[in-house]
């Protein structure tokens, strides 16, 4: 009998009927618990029913037909320590039984082999079911005795991890296969490198369906060994062709859950609720929102068929999962490896920072719920858990690195190719989303009015035409995205201060004054912060006191130059980009109506043969270190 962590479900149905499975498997426990914890897969090998699941009040319900019979449900949130154990409870509302509980046990054996322990316990509505249940534990035996076989051949075969237990794609019809002929040619076209397009096209066509319900596009690069960013780009011109889908899932920051996929950024709601976590959260959070793409179902039906929930698969990044009665404490032994993790309870805001250090001799700790401080203990430690508090609650320990797989609305508003090709998405009046840390870049032609009143409207309009075209090149061979024009000016975004500082460099090298064709001068400004992304005239604008010095400052740069606080060179990556350029920095103090205190710049003069105008600035008040 399974005594925990279900005790009080199942305390008072007396002895249950326990299935009880020993395997010997040749992969070790590393190499086997990521697929046996994908069970949606490992029972669709093994040919189980599928199963349909709803969330009520909060609740999982799950319902399934067994030879004819309809038998419906209530799941449990299951527990599980990645790589020892994994636990789940079915409670039912008919049927032969009452109740099910299931765990899986993995122990390494051997040489670098695992032992693999398998207790069904059937808690039945009547002893005439007996016959029945003990008829099924050979069956299910047998089940899983060829499952495993297959998939411990296919581990020592080295198979990558997503074709074990994978099923065999469909066949693809004449028209089909013209049509992704067709698409292939035209990501050629928009510039797609062919090893991109030969990875991204044998996945839809070749992958299993589990693969394709939810397309992610960084783990995929990794896996390929293909640049994230390439791959991003590739995935927006598949979408455009008519190959993939873009969707914007939102994702509870407590369970990790995706609550929601909107079709298009309009439709991202300011809330959402989670039913499962009882909590509202908003769509504005960092981690809340992330871009997911599915493949078009004119090429190949991707069917949401579900064999099992799957729970710890889904949420991978959990490493541990239990739920505790009130008062209760329980140790689990662990097998996390150095890194960083984070306590919480399901639900609830706070959590604690666990930080596994392999130089650390601690070998145990107690977390408690309400805790917060930070611990630090060594690899593998015995955790023990803790509830003092008047309801049932689920602790958490998760890898912080769970958000790296993810693909953020900021990459893609910071890509020129999303703007361009998917320029009818905006975010409704009422969302913002933060994007993070961006480099703005402002910049401005000089003596515009003066031009115009010089070569007449339609020869200066023609000339300013083009520079919009040149800044943009410019801007994008940078790994920049331009944001907005206004008159003039142009608003650009990068993620890197360097890429930004490039761009910089090279429109004044574009616009520099032995230039006759255009004869337009430009001046620059920089500042580097957090942006949040809103909703301006149908388009997805940055908004905050970043870009709103940026913009202050360009006021004072003056043709041929560029100008930033000076804070903004201690990030190394602009540090570099100066110095690669060696070009005298004018150091000045800034006071502005706008800011507290006065404000340190930089200012670079790009053009030194030319003269500098006068602002109203005094000289630093304290020389800074590094480029002068």
């Amino acid at each position: 009998m399974i005594e925990h962590p279900w005790t009080r479900e199942t305390r008072d149905l007396g002895p249950p009927i326990a299935w009880r499975f020993s395997f010997e498997l040749d992969a070790s426990p590393e190499e086997l618990w990521p697929i046996l914890i994908d069970t949606d897969r490992l029972d669709r090998a093994m040919r189980l029913p599928l199963i349909a699941y709803a969330e009520q009040d909060g609740l999982l319900r799950g319902a399934s037909r067994v030879l004819g019979y309809a038998f419906q449900w209530t799941e449990l949130p299951w527990a599980w320590v990645a790589e020892k154990e994994m636990r789940a409870l079915r409670v039912y509302d008919n049927g032969i039984a009452t109740h099910l509980s299931i765990a899986f046990f993995l122990a390494p054996s051997g040489a670098g082999g695992t032992r693999l322990d398998l207790r069904f316990a059937w808690y039945l509505r009547s002893a005439l079911s007996r016959p029945l249940v003990a008829l099924g534990e050979r069956h299910a035996r047998g089940v899983y005795q060829r499952a495993l076989a297959r998939l411990d051949r296919q581990i020592a075969e080295d198979r990558p991890r997503h074709v074990l237990l994978a099923r065999r794609p469909p066949a693809l019809g004449r028209e089909v296969k013209q049509r992704l002929a067709d698409m292939r040619e035209a990501l050629r076209r928009d510039g797609v490198r062919g090893a991109v397009i030969d990875a991204l096209f044998r996945h839809v066509e070749c992958a299993d369906d589990t693969e394709l319900r939810r397309i992610r596009a960084l783990p995929l690069a990794r896996r390929w060994r293909i640049d994230e960013r390439e791959l991003v780009i590739a995935c927006l011109y598949a979408t455009r062709a008519g190959l993939l889908h873009l969707g914007w899932d939102l994702i509870c920051p407590h369970c990790r859950g995706v609550r929601q996929r909107a079709r298009v950024l309009g439709e991202v709601p300011p809330r959402l609720t989670c039913a499962a976590c009882a909590a509202e959260f908003s769509t504005d959070a960092p981690q809340a929102i992330e871009v997911t793409f599915q493949v078009n179902p004119s090429i190949r039906e991707v069917e949401p068929r579900v064999h099992c929930l799957a729970e710890a698969s889904t949420k991978e990044h959990i490493k541990v999962q239990q739920p505790l009665d009130p008062g209760e404490r329980r140790t689990v032994e662990t097998r996390l490896p150095p890194g960083r993790y984070r306590v919480r309870v399901v639900g609830e805001p706070r959590h604690r920072l666990l930080d596994v250090d392999e130089r650390s001799t601690v070998g145990e700790v107690t977390l408690r719920g309400d805790d917060t401080a930070s611990a630090i203990t060594g690899p593998s430690p015995a955790v023990t858990l803790v509830n003092e508090g008047q309801e049932r609650r689920t602790f958490v320990i998760e890898d912080v690195r769970w958000a790296d797989d993810a693909l953020r609305p900021a990459a893609l508003f910071d890509l020129q190719e999303f703007r361009d090709l998917f320029a009818f998405e905006y975010l409704a009046g009422d969302v913002q989303i933060q994007v993070g840390e961006q480099t703005i870049l402002f910049s401005d032609i000089v003596g515009s009015t003066r031009f115009y009143e010089r070569r007449g409207d339609a020869r200066a309009f023609a000339a300013v035409k083009r520079h919009f075209h040149e800044v943009h090149a410019a801007v994008r061979s940078s790994r920049g995205v331009v944001v907005k024009t206004m008159g003039d000016a142009v608003m650009a975004a990068f993620r890197d201060p360097g890429d930004a500082l490039q761009a910089a460099f090279a429109l004044q090298e574009r616009f520099h004054p032995d230039r006759s064709d255009l004869g337009l001068r430009l001046r620059i400004s920089l500042n580097r912060g957090s942006c949040l992304a809103v909703n301006l005239n149908k388009g997805i604008d940055y908004f905050g006191r970043t870009v709103n010095l940026a913009a202050k400052l360009q006021g004072f740069a003056g043709a041929g130059q560029i100008l930033f606080p000076a804070s903004f060179r201690d990030d190394p990556r602009a540090r570099q980009a100066l110095e690669a350029q060696n070009i005298p920095v004018q150091e000045l103090t800034l006071d502005l109506p706008f800011l507290d205190e006065p404000l340190d710049v930089c200012r670079l003069d790009t053009h030194r043969d030319q003269p500098v105008p006068s602002i109203r600035a005094r000289p630093a008040r304290s020389r800074r270190a590094g480029l002068h």
